[in-house]
């Protein structure tokens, strides 16, 4: 590999101009300048992580910022001890600190009855938790893009997932400071842009194979679909930003009629029923949810909260719904109880 960009002015036009459409996305969904903040890189040593890693090193380098990079081998390939050399390399040539953590995904996912994909996961994300904590990060920077969206949406479509996390994952997760500045941009993209650069990157073989599900739906399942239709991920874009638009609208909703409900110390919640006479069922289902959610853990099905809405519109007094976390909510004649029994 040659000498790596020390600037976005070092780039080709179109190269600059696809570093700050990241920038102005990324800017866009957390609300703030994320390049002059202190970021943790979550990096494989694969195209999509390895294009992110040097855009946001170069976005810092003309924002003021931080760039610090998380490496996790996962210890399921042979040569994945590779993949840490290549990603430490790559730091070390644009002379950013790497925390490289050696993961037993295989005796994790053993230990607690769980798949491999899983245990991944969780391992990852504790590593990165650990790594935004040592380096007092603002943000954790994944690589996830256009396609990796369409993958997520169809997987959720597949599991029966319904509103509204039916949209995929979103660019900015605010609790977790989580930042996907890619994910309105494509991995040929980033392809290109790598090879603008004379930069390389690792290929991971386990990609190619199908025994995962995501595996399953990339290798199988979205070449069938862009062959029907070549904008199918641009489609899923604007599917991702509408649903984004809907979720704010019926937040601030629910929100308002919240503001009527009582607490009382226990932390169990009253509504009118007089106030939900006047919502339409589709908020009405967004308020129960909202707060069921909030009453602690346990998800509660959209089955289970059509069947509490049936019971209110038929007047059921007396009836009470069970929920998953010992959630209960009882109709009387005034007003619905929501608790944690």
């Amino acid at each position: 590999m040659g000498l790596l960009p020390e600037s976005i002015q070092e780039l080709n036009p179109k190269m600059a101009r696809l570093c700050l459409g990241i920038e102005k996305f990324g800017n866009l969904k957390c609300g703030k300048k994320f390049a002059s903040s202190t970021m943790i890189v979550g990096v494989s040593g694969g195209i999509d992580s390895t294009a992110l890693l040097i855009i946001a090193t170069l976005l810092a380098r003309k924002s003021g910022g931080r760039v610090f990079c998380a490496h996790v081998d996962h210890g399921l390939r042979d040569n994945s001890a590779d993949d840490r050399g290549f990603v430490e390399d790559l730091c070390a040539r644009l002379n950013i600190p790497v925390e490289s953590f050696q993961a037993d995904v295989s005796g994790y996912a053993s230990n607690n009855s769980i798949g491999l994909e899983e245990a991944g996961r969780i391992m990852r994300y504790d590593f990165f938790k650990r790594c935004m904590k040592k380096f007092e990060a603002d943000f954790l920077l994944l690589a996830h893009h256009i396609g990796d969206l369409s993958e997520d949406i169809l997987m959720r479509l597949i599991r029966g997932t319904g509103w509204p996390a039916l949209a995929g994952m979103d660019a900015f997760d605010p609790k977790r400071k989580l930042l996907r500045p890619l994910l309105s941009t494509t991995k040929d993209e980033l392809e290109v842009f790598l090879k603008s650069i004379g930069c390389s990157w690792r290929e991971d073989e386990s990609n190619l194979c199908d025994d995962y599900t995501r595996n399953r739906i990339r290798n199988r399942v979205m070449p069938l679909l862009r062959e029907e239709n070549s904008n199918l991920d641009t489609g899923l874009l604007r599917l991702k930003y509408q649903a984004e638009l809907d979720e704010d609208y019926w937040a601030e909703q629910t929100a308002e009629i919240l503001k009527m409900a009582q607490v009382d110390e226990n932390g169990a919640l009253r509504l009118s029923c007089s106030i939900l006479d006047k919502c339409h069922s589709a908020l009405r289902f967004r308020i129960y949810k909202k707060i069921l959610d909030n009453l602690g853990p346990g998800h509660a099905l959209f089955e289970s909260v059509v069947k509490l809405d049936n019971g209110f519109c038929a007047r059921n007094y007396g009836a009470t719904f069970q929920f998953p976390g010992n959630k209960v909510v009882k109709i009387s004649k005034k007003e619905l109880l929501f608790k944690v029994n």
